[in-house]
């Protein structure tokens, strides 16, 4: 049996957060190591975290630090983590600038269910190798 992926959650939204925190009880295959209300908070758990998260799942829109200089921040800095994006934008330009700042993929926050099971098969088999 494989162990559960670690996952760290941005989002300056409480409801996003704890929407996400019941979907991940839920899910045997994630543990949630910890959420965070903006990037520069995730960059500071990141600096101090003995255990690194496999994935950060991070929304594009958030005060102090956003999402696209924190996607840049985590890929610069800790490589070896995987970068997803969480956004309810439309605009392709800021899509695009995400991902060419280090995020794998940029889901919609309209179907996070979805969203877990992909993140989950896409990295499953990275992780058994």
């Amino acid at each position: 049996m494989n162990s559960k992926l670690k996952l760290a959650f941005v989002d300056d939204c409480v409801f996003q957060q704890m929407m996400m925190e019941m979907l991940l009880k839920r899910m045997k295959v994630f543990h949630l190591s910890f959420t965070c209300n903006d990037g520069s908070e995730l960059i500071e758990r990141l600096d101090d975290s003995s255990e690194l998260p496999e994935i950060c799942i991070i929304d594009l829109h958030m005060p102090n630090m956003g999402g696209i200089r924190t996607a840049h921040e985590i890929s610069a800095r800790f490589p070896e983590i995987k970068v997803f994006g969480y956004t309810d934008s439309k605009d392709q330009d800021e899509i695009d600038d995400f991902k060419r700042n280090g995020v794998v993929h940029v889901f919609s926050k309209t179907n996070p269910i979805s969203m877990l099971g992909q993140i989950n098969t896409f990295l499953n088999p990275l992780l058994t190798r």
